[in-house]
């Protein structure tokens, strides 16, 4: 499998913030969490370590947010979340996809917070959500994507809160 392996590209590419798309990791699927976003931010380049901030929305809640740390082990990411949930500890790889650096493919390994391997497709945030899906679609193999992961894939609905009836309405 080809994977994004010199950590100086890797801060210059996953800077900045994503839309999660299309995820198998449990966390996104539920429904009442909302237009997941993340952003990277370099904490350190030498040896690479990335605070990822994760946004999303809550009808019941409002807006939230989850903070994690992923620092560089040489062939992967070690990531822990931070604050209350500092026990959830995984690892990923971001797979290299060079003709299309707005989205990526982050694939996460087993741990006690995920039984089972998952991945999350992520794109930046302009990019329209079906052309997303379509470029992953022919070519999962630039993903690195195995049929099985392709179809359990979940492509995530953006969520936009319906407008306020206008007070000057005519009726």
């Amino acid at each position: 499998m080809s994977r994004v392996a010199d950590p100086a590209e890797l801060a210059r590419l996953l800077r900045g913030t994503w839309a999660i798309r299309a995820t198998t990791f449990p966390y996104w699927t539920h429904p009442e969490r909302r237009n997941p976003r993340l952003t990277f931010e370099l904490v350190r380049s030498s040896p690479l370590q990335l605070r990822e901030v994760y946004e999303y929305y809550r009808p019941d809640k409002g807006d939230r947010e989850v903070i994690a740390e992923a620092a560089w082990a040489g062939r992967h990411f070690s990531w822990r979340m931070l604050g209350i949930s500092r026990l959830l500890s995984s690892a990923y790889v971001v797979s290299d996809t060079p003709a299309t650096p707005d989205i990526l493919a982050i694939h996460y390994g087993r741990s006690a917070l995920l039984r089972q391997s998952a991945v999350s497709i992520i794109a930046r945030p302009h990019l329209d959500p079906d052309a997303v899906r379509r470029s992953v679609a022919v070519d999962t193999h630039s993903f690195e994507l195995s049929a099985d992961e392709f179809w359990r894939l979940r492509w995530l609905t953006p969520y936009s809160a319906s407008p306020l009836p206008s007070s000057d309405s005519r009726a």
